[in-house]
């Protein structure tokens, strides 16, 4: 390469080390963000679950028809494999004979693009504008109120869950129709409680565990950036500090070979005077 042609791409790199240092930072603060928020948003979560772990006992090979799953995602990438790792445990749970049929609501541009593919039948529809703001309770109302006409027995949300800041794994939950809800033992046998009460219980938990989901999602997104932001940053400060030492060894050459030029063409001269 010349002289000039690396001095642009000194630039360029100079130029792309900037935005993803800014692409860091704005991960860096969202992620501050949405840690507020799920730490108000856990315990609805949390605490849904151990119900559903506590009163109901219902064994999903039981119930193998009409299966609802959504595919928790965003419409924005530049954030590694969190995305991928969702899709694929989706597709795997998709290619068991008895899911074949089995519809997906995808969440975000993400997980509609790499099933559509292979797997378009299966999809119900797709939710856009996921992954630019933290996720909202009214968000989720109204996922699952587009769900409202779709008669499924078990629905299975797949997501990625924290573990430690900037580590994640891909997680599952598990939830029921609520008339199948309502007819199980050990729910009939808690307190005396208005069906019409339990039933509203029932959608409020629903809504609140894709809510959780969904923040969860959002957390492990925000954190995978960073982490992808932070290792672009460093790789082109490394191709810039290579390209710069190699700029620097031509330039110190061209510069040797233009004053041997000028001393062997003053040599000349003098000899002919």
């Amino acid at each position: 390469m010349s002289l000039r042609t690396i001095q642009k791409h000194i630039q360029s790199y100079g130029n792309i080390n900037k935005i993803t240092a800014s692409m860091k930072l704005v991960s860096a603060a969202k992620l501050a963000k949405t840690e507020r928020l799920l730490k108000d948003v856990r315990p609805f979560g949390l605490g849904t679950l151990s119900f559903y772990k506590r009163y109901t006992h219902i064994n999903m090979l039981d119930h193998t028809n009409d299966h609802l799953m959504f595919a928790i995602t965003s419409d924005r990438g530049l954030c590694g494999s969190i995305h991928t790792a969702v899709v694929k445990k989706v597709k795997k749970e998709l290619s068991r004979s008895d899911q074949r049929f089995a519809k997906v609501v995808c969440v975000g541009r993400k997980a509609e693009e790499m099933l559509v593919i292979s797997h378009k039948p299966n999809i119900l529809f797709t939710v856009f504008k996921i992954g630019k703001e933290n996720p909202t309770f009214l968000e989720a109302s109204n996922i699952f109120n587009e769900c409202s006409h779709i008669e499924y027995i078990a629905c299975q949300i797949f997501y990625n869950a924290s573990i430690t800041r900037g580590t994640s794994k891909v997680d599952w939950i598990s939830i029921y129709n609520t008339n199948l809800l309502l007819t199980v033992v050990h729910i009939a046998s808690l307190e005396e409680v208005e069906e019409e009460s339990m039933r509203s219980y029932i959608e409020f938990s629903t809504v609140s565990l894709l809510f959780f989901a969904m923040a969860e999602n959002t957390l492990c997104e925000h954190s995978a950036r960073m982490i992808a932001m932070d290792s672009a940053s460093k790789n082109v400060q490394q191709m810039n500090s290579k390209l710069s030492l190699e700029y620097n060894r031509k330039r110190q050459t061209k510069i040797t070979s233009d004053l041997i030029d000028i001393v062997s063409g003053s040599q000349v001269i003098t000899e002919k005077k």
